[in-house]
């Protein structure tokens, strides 16, 4: 191997992105999972997605039967001549004005009844008049989502001494030390990829991407500190599915650590075991079945131990920037030591944040 140590390979660049994926499945699972797709061309990574306009808000204060003008949280799904309901009665929106709506209550011959505070109001369907003009287009804008790349590197160096008393030989010793620094490297990106922090220093010479727990934000249950139950998970799949999550289909995952992973076995109907044997690795995999599909359970130290990921693996991507996926390269003898380093620079792509969950504060 004093090929790896020669003078014409110092400052020459060798791929080790396949040698990463095949370090330690247990201490680096999602790595171990998405594998890295393709390379992305800026350092700030960009992608639009599509959301179909919101079809249902909730009243902000309670209201009488006789109440015509009722506000609403968020008033996007809302436009003049529609039917909307709320618990058993339909309401036509005469007029939107910001978050109010002035509504004609009891319509259809439905009747009126208080609301409360917090009452879910369902957009039914647009009141269609025989022989009007085409009413006004309502469009809802692609929304534009990013993240940026984050340099990984660490640095191989072996002293002369070092060198002198290996039993192997000092290519040996090398390339021991550069698994270790590998190791290393991939924990750093699976850390990362999970918790992430978006950050930037204002030179722009340091960056850090944001991770899966930062991105989700709409599907987020508090547990406070009960615990993890069958009907928790399923709560959290229902709001995936609420919010079109499960309408492309997907390939769920359930990412827990040791401490819920220990729950979710405890769990009586909602879990089978299958044999998956199509990756060759041929272990038992944990499933979890509800009422929206079911997911496989991955289970990640890296996480929590008082939280439970719900994400789809068809929805996100490691990927490098351009040519720096993992790379090594030996920088030669520098004094009585040789030295090299592995560098990689990489972002998280986390599409559609909606159709992904996370439970917090578990017990």
């Amino acid at each position: 191997m004093s090929k790896i140590l020669s003078g014409e390979l110092v400052g020459k660049k060798e791929s080790v992105v396949d040698e990463i994926l095949l370090l330690n499945e247990h201490q680096t699972p999602l790595l171990n999972l998405l594998g890295f797709g393709s390379p992305v061309t800026q350092v700030e990574h960009q992608w639009f997605e599509d959301e179909m306009i919101a079809d249902e808000s909730r009243v902000v204060g309670a209201k009488t039967n006789a109440d015509t003008e009722i506000e609403v949280a968020d008033a996007e799904p809302f436009r003049s001549d529609q039917v909307v309901k709320i618990g058993e009665e339909l309401l036509k929106v005469v007029a939107v004005n910001g978050t109010k709506l002035t509504v004609v209550r009891g319509y259809a011959g439905t009747t009126a009844e208080a609301i409360e505070d917090g009452a879910v109001i369902q957009v039914q369907f647009v009141e269609g008049r025989e022989g009007a003009d085409a009413r006004d287009a309502k469009y809802k804008p692609r929304k534009r989502v990013s993240n940026i790349t984050q340099i990984f590197d660490e640095t191989i160096s072996i002293t002369g001494t070092a060198a002198a008393v290996s039993n192997y030989g000092i290519d040996n010793l090398y390339e021991y030390e550069k698994q270790k620094k590998q190791l290393e490297l991939a924990l750093q990106l699976e850390k990362a990829a999970i918790s992430g922090i978006k950050y930037e220093s204002s030179d722009g010479i340091v960056r850090q991407m944001e991770g899966m727990r930062q991105f989700i934000k709409t599907n987020v249950i508090d547990a406070k500190n009960a615990a993890l139950t069958d009907e928790k998970i399923n709560d959290a799949m229902q709001k995936i599915y609420e919010r079109g999550g499960f309408a492309s289909g997907g390939a769920f995952k359930i990412m827990v650590g040791a401490k819920q992973k220990r729950a979710i076995s405890n769990f009586d109907k909602s879990q089978i075991r299958l044999t998956r044997a199509e990756n060759g690795r041929g272990q038992v995999v944990d499933h979890f079945v509800s009422d929206f599909g079911q997911a496989e359970i991955l289970l990640n130290n890296n996480l929590n131990a008082d939280e439970l990921f719900i994400f789809d693996a068809n929805r996100t991507e490691i990927r490098p920037l351009a040519d720096r996926g993992f790379f090594h390269e030996y920088l030669g003898k520098k004094g009585d030591y040789f030295e090299g380093q592995v560098v990689g620079e990489y972002t998280l792509q986390f599409l559609q944040e909606k159709a992904h969950a996370r439970i917090k504060g578990l017990a």
